[in-house]
Order: C-alpha cells, then structure tokens, then sequence
C-alpha cells in the first residue's frame, strides 16, 4: 500500500479511499478541491499500484490505513469517504479509527456494493473479474480502452452512461498493471462477503450512504437501512456507479465539504 497526499498538512485530514480496480490518483480530481481547507490522505490499496502487493482482506487494509495514521501523528479526520470497494473499506476504517482512539466526523460511503452472496454467486464473480482485470495487462492504452469500453460487466454496471467513465478509463488504462488471482479473490471477497459491523446511534447519524438511483450497488440499500436505521441515504438521478465524482468533480468535492460543516453545526 502507497500513500499520496495533498494540501498543508497543518489543515484538518480528510481519507479518500478509491474503488477497485483504480488508484489514489482517480480520487485526486476532486481531492485536489478538498485541499483547499484539508489535508487529503488518499492510499492505493494493495494490488492496484506497482509496490509488488496482492490486496488482502477488508480488516487488513483498514489496519494498513490506521497504522499510517498513526505514523503520521494523525489524531483526528474531518471524513472518511470511499467509493465502490472503497466504502467497504471505509467501514472498517471507521471501526478500528473508534478502537485506536482516533476521532472521526462524517463517514460518506459512494456506491458500495454492500452485499453477502453464496460462494456460487462470488466464483461467478470472480470469473468476470478475471476477464476484466486482464484488459489492464498491456502496454496498448488505446487497445485497454476499446477492451474496457467492450467488456460485458463494465457495460452492466455503467448500463446506458458509459460516457461517464471516460475519464476514468482512460486514467486506469494509461499504464500497464497486473492484478493477481489472489487480488481479484479478495477484491470479490471484500465487495460481495461485506459484514455490516455494529455501531452507535449516534455514530449512525455521521453515516452518509451515496448511491445513483439506476446502479447495482444500490440493492444494498435495504441491508443497511436494517443494519443502520440512523444513518442518511443519499440518492442520484442521472449517473452511473460512482458517475457523480468522475462527471463533476468539483460538485462532488463541494457536497463533501457540506456534509463536514453540516456534522460541526
């Protein structure tokens, strides 16, 4: 796991936490926004970089954050945002940031895929994945965008806003990176095997759950409202999975920021 970072280190702290298959820098469009008034912490899990990682599971990753939090001195976080596989990671970031005494303000969750499927359903998963992740396996960025822009779960998850992911694709296809089995096993794992940890009340309220109205993802939403009948869901008209941050990040950055200053009201 790498770290990126930007703003003045000074300013209160902010984690991004990227989906699967991206990296830090695809958080950096609307992390660039939030360094204004934040210090933005945003890690690249491992088995997405170049550091020679395979992703391991969700309560290892969140460790791996804690543990460079505490590094860094970093007693506090204004948010923890995560999109896709992110929001899940963020999750248990949150647990262990309240176990290692580190305060946290708001908890804003894009897009996670929240679920608990049969191993049948994630050997499927991780088939498609596979297939998916290969596209990355190339020096050809233009060859990887066609790929992308064919691939079958791609489409289903974007359905008719694939337009949305263009910048996105082209950030992940302009360099080649290899993911492992064992990245992709855990990747499905950590998306489709999501324990729903317990939580205070009072913790709930600082729960924000994002998702666009027409996204997978979205399914989930009942999970949690039983799981999380305190927090707040948030929903989108005319975006794809995690589109709101890629099509207008500066909006997506400015809707953070209200959601900070709303917690300090």
């Amino acid at each position: 796991m790498t770290f990126d970072t930007l703003g003045n280190k000074e300013n209160p702290a902010v984690l991004l936490i990227h989906g699967m298959i991206s990296s830090a820098k695809d958080c950096e469009p609307f992390g660039k926004v939030l360094a204004d008034k934040y210090y933005v912490i945003m890690p690249t899990l491992d088995g997405h970089g170049h550091d020679g990682t395979d992703l391991l599971t969700v309560d290892k990753e969140a460790e791996k954050i804690i543990q460079y939090l505490n590094d860094c001195r970093i007693t506090s976080l204004e948010m923890i945002q995560g999109s896709s596989m992110g929001a899940e990671i963020a999750l248990e970031v949150k647990r262990q940031a309240d176990l290692n005494h580190i305060k946290t303000g708001v908890c804003f969750f894009d897009g996670g895929p929240f679920f608990w499927f049969t191993p049948w359903f994630r050997a499927i998963m991780r088939a498609r994945f596979r297939k998916l992740v290969k596209v990355f396996d190339t020096d050809n960025p233009d060859k990887a965008m066609e790929d992308l822009r064919n691939n079958q779960f791609l489409q289903f998850v974007a359905k008719d806003k694939l337009e949305q992911y263009s910048g996105l694709i082209r950030s992940m296809a302009s360099e080649r990176r290899h993911f492992s089995d064992k990245t992709v096993k855990n990747l499905v794992n950590i998306c489709y095997k999501c324990a729903l940890p317990d939580f205070s009340n009072i913790e709930q309220k600082r729960f924000v759950f994002f998702f666009s109205k027409e996204e997978p993802a979205r399914d989930s939403k009942k999970r949690l409202q039983k799981a999380y009948p305190f927090a707040e869901y948030k929903d989108i008209d005319g975006y794809a999975h995690c589109g709101f941050q890629s099509v207008e990040p500066v909006k997506y950055a400015q809707m953070l920021m209200e959601q900070i200053q709303k917690h300090h009201q």
